[in-house]
């Protein structure tokens, strides 16, 4: 490579670094201040799963099943979604107190990096290496997807990814060469399989532009170009297998394969309110959960790419070649039904339009072709792409304004309008300076370094209007609690047996976090064993049952350790609660519980749960695992209910007399308790350190047997006179069960960071060995070196059967679908390597 080449990247490399370096430096972000971007996904998902990865690469102890995702998860699911990024391997240069810190600065050299790709097209496509192509560079490195969602680092390396497979798809045609375009595609989907399922269907599109712009449709060997394309392709895609195959065996394990016929009906997405979205400050941090396609791209790009559609320069085939390109990348956002297959036959849960780059980079490669054919030299051509310019942002602003207006003036309530008017303005302003400084490119070429300062002026703002509106943590905070808080975990964990789980209820972490932290990924940060977890890889089965037995859940993406119970903790092995309170951290051991695996009645095999019925199911599972027709929960008495309205609510008064000593529950579904008050014997008892939107399982407190009890409700909901909401454990028998399971639980010789368990059991009698961990084929089994059949008990745990005896027990873990991922991808290698070999002699392939 010569010296100017190297020059031409570092420039677009370093040009990028200095502009994001001011953003993160205004907002006072780390590395330039102590602030920290503690927000969204990467506050509360990715900054687990980094320092998990970080703590595997560290110590090189790699697994792939984690007994801190939940009661037990594939790993593998949440590497290829998260965290396969090669620039993850820089973590493994900070501390795990400094993984928020290591997060900013791997998204500002994922942005860095872009411009280097986008470059190196630039200088493919248009044979050009000047400093003009900085315009470009800059308009697609900070386009509105980038400010939109940079948080969601994982998606950046999409975008530096897009530039190299549009030179890959231009090599196919132009030169017959195919290396680069099988590479491009392949790392694409291994580092994000999400967006490289977008990549590859962007290569297609970009295909037919390329073809029918070179004409390749009317060649005489155009069969033989498609055949090689389409080869290259599926092997590039069988290639990812490793990859894609035990991935998707995850995948379908979450409630990600659920289908909705609305997802497909061809509604529109968007109106022209979308049109804000061209202009600085088209959607905030406060609207990244629904809005318009981000799709801003600078007033410069915008102009050029108008003014493209209205020169005469310009080709008509051209016109109609990019107009096709374009529309096809419009309507697949536009149009629901093309926009659920763009996203992999899913509706996004929030952050709609994650295609939306791959229209912006079309966008600005087509204001490049304006900008190379000389269409700023033409005045009226530029004035008229302003005025267009001009145009979109008023009819978009007004669509804003003015609708919300009518409908409120309709009576059809008060919309929720976000309409800053300080962007219109401020958008329509930097139209009118950007069409100026175009016009004046063609009197002297030195205005090319005005405009490079208009455009950064342009991408800090349009950055800055989404930083504005959100929170930052603090990473001083955050580093002195992650201390704190570990030195904690890892005693109570020394101090507790292997296999037992430990519940965070309240971390001193929440003071470093801007929103409201509610503990659901501690287990993974601080690598303990727990029973929650946040992640779009949660286990479907997991999370029925837990709902089953009376957890939290929020949606389908997370399940809390809220809600459990006595019963609920010794059957999940919980035998610690950690808390901070007041600045003080309080360890609770007042569970007891047995191991992960302990020996139960054959009774297991046969139970089912039911739903909304969860106090009834715990104390259905309880007689099962014993054997026996018990009451361990007991319905308390009702003698009377009384109602009143409250402030447009309910107050229900239950006066209740307990049947049995011990803790007194309460469950009932639906049921909001963030909005609920609830009082025993007139105190009000705190009911979730976290907002309970629906049902749970709430503990009110201890009583002895026969105690009169007056619980009262205020609440919005409509409630029975039912005795089973209100159920007390006989705290005496439960607890001589609770002695039997431990003394016949299994003794875990082996470290459960790893995908082997080891331990040992006596079995004084024929019995099924219970394990708490959750159902999954990628488990086997062996008694005494003898493989054994493992059984689906209790919805979704898992139970082996056991002979009298003193028993070794080894659990061995493997990814489902991993092996024969490795097999075709090895094979798919191998045959690109032939297909290549063949090619060779008839093409000059490198």
């Amino acid at each position: 490579m010569s010296k100017r080449l190297i020059r031409y990247y570092l420039g677009a490399f370093f040009l990028n670094l200095v502009i994001i370096s001011i953003i993160f430096a205004y907002s006072g972000l780390v590395p330039f201040g102590s602030n920290n971007f503690l927000s969204s996904d990467l506050g509360t998902q990715y900054l687990a799963f980094l320092t998990e990865l970080r703590r595997q690469l560290v110590t090189g102890n790699f697994h792939l099943y984690l007994f801190s995702q939940s009661l037990g998860d594939n790993f593998f699911p949440v590497i290829s979604y998260y965290l396969l990024s090669p620039f993850n391997l820089l973590l493994v240069l900070f501390s795990s107190k400094g993984v928020p810190a290591a997060a900013n600065i791997i998204i500002m050299l994922k942005i860095s990096t872009m411009g280097v790709t986008m470059a190196y097209f630039l200088k493919e496509y248009f044979q050009k290496d000047n400093s003009a192509n900085y315009m470009f560079t800059l308009a697609y490195s900070f386009c509105g997807f980038v400010a939109s969602y940079f948080y969601d680092l994982m998606w950046l390396d999409a975008l530096i990814m897009l530039p190299l497979v549009a030179v890959g798809v231009m090599r196919v045609i132009k030169q017959h060469r195919y290396v680069l375009y099988y590479f491009t595609i392949l790392f694409s989907i291994i580092f994000n399989y999400y967006l490289g399922y977008m990549l590859c269907i962007f290569s297609l599109c970009f295909f037919i532009y390329i073809a029918l712009e070179q004409n390749l449709f009317q060649a005489h060997d155009k069969w033989i170009v498609m055949r090689n394309y389409l080869i290259t392709s599926i092997l590039a895609g069988l290639s990812s297998a490793v990859v894609l195959l035990p991935t998707l065996v995850g995948m379908l394990k979450t409630a990600k394969t659920s289908f909705d016929i609305f997802n497909y009906l061809p509604s529109a997405r968007f109106g022209l309110e979308a049109l804000t979205e061209l202009g600085i400050g088209g959607n905030t941090f406060e609207q990244r959960l629904e809005h318009g396609p981000s799709v801003f791209m600078t007033s410069a790009i915008l102009i050029l790419l108008l003014s493209y559609f209205v020169s005469a320069r310009v080709s008509n085939k051209d016109k109609l070649n990019s107009t096709m390109l374009l529309g096809i990348l419009l309507i697949s956002m536009f149009v629901t039904t093309f926009n659920t297959i763009w996203h992999m036959f899913q509706n996004p849960a929030g952050f709609p339009f994650r295609n939306s780059f791959i229209f912006s980079f079309v966008c600005i490669f087509i204001a490049y072709k304006a900008f190379d054919l000389g269409v700023f030299k033409d005045i009226g051509t530029i004035i008229k792409g302003t005025c267009l310019a001009g145009i979109l942002i008023c009819l978009g602003y007004s669509t804003e304004w003015l609708l919300p207006k009518i409908i409120e003036q309709l009576g059809f309530g008060t919309p929720n309008n976000q309409y800053d008017g300080r962007y219109f303005w401020l958008s329509l302003i930097c139209i009118i300076i950007s069409g100026t400084i175009l016009l004046t490119l063609n009197l002297n070429k030195n205005f090319l370094f005005l405009m490079l300062l208009m455009m950064s002026f342009e991408v800090i703002a349009n950055f800055n209007s989404v930083m504005s509106t959100a929170s930052f943590g603090n990473q001083l905070v955050y580093r002195k609690e992650f201390d704190r808080e570990d030195d904690i975990l890892q005693s109570v964990k020394n101090r507790s047996h292997k296999g037992h789980r430990i519940i965070v209820s309240k971390s001193g972490l929440n003071k470093a976090f801007p929103e409201k932290y509610n503990n659901y990924n501690d287990p993974i940060l601080f690598n303990i064993n727990g029973v929650s977890l946040y992640s779009s890889t949660l286990n479907q089965n997991t999370l029925e049952m837990m709902h089953k037995l009376g957890y939290f859940s929020l949606n389908v993406r997370r399940v809390s350790y809220y809600g459990g119970t006595n019963l609920t903790n010794a059957l999940l092995g919980v035998y610690y609660r950690v808390r901070q309170w007041d600045d003080h951290y309080y360890v609770e051991e007042n569970y007891n519980a047995p191991t992960l695996g302990f020996l139960v009645n054959p009774n297991v095999y046969g139970f089912k749960m039911h739903s909304k019925q969860a106090l009834t199911n715990q104390d259905r599972l309880w007689q099962a695992l014993n054997g026996n027709n018990s009451e361990y929960l007991k319905n308390a008495l009702l003698s009377s209910m009384q109602q009143s309205d409250v402030n447009n609510k309910t107050m229900y008064t239950y006066q209740l007399t307990t049947r049995a000593s011990g803790p007194l529950y309460f469950y009932a579904t639906p049921m909001n308790y963030a909005t609920a008050k609830i009082y025993v014997n007139g105190k009000r008892i705190t009911t979730a350190p976290i907002n309970v939107y629906s049902a749970a399982t709430l503990h009110l407190g201890h009583f002895k047997n026969k105690q009169r009890v007056e619980v009262k409700i205020l609440t919005d909901k409509t409630l029975d006179v039912n005795p089973e909401y209100f159920q007390s454990l006989d705290q005496a028998k439960f607890l001589q069960t609770i002695a039997q399971f431990r003394a016949n639980s299994l003794k875990i010789t082996s470290d459960l960071n790893h995908d082997t368990v080891r331990g040992t059991i006596k079995v004084p009698t024929d019995s099924p060995m219970l394990l708490s961990i959750p159902y999954d084929s990628g488990w086997s089994v062996k008694v005494d070196g003898q493989k054994v059949k493992v059984h689906r008990v209790v919805d979704n745990l898992m139970a082996v059967d056991l002979k009298t005896g003193y028993h070794k027990v080894v659990l061995n873990y493997q990814v489902p679908g991993l092996k024969m991922g490795w097999v075709i991808s090895i094979v798919s290698i191998l045959l690109f390597i032939g297909f290549i070999y063949i090619l060779k002699p008839k093409k000059n392939i490198k």
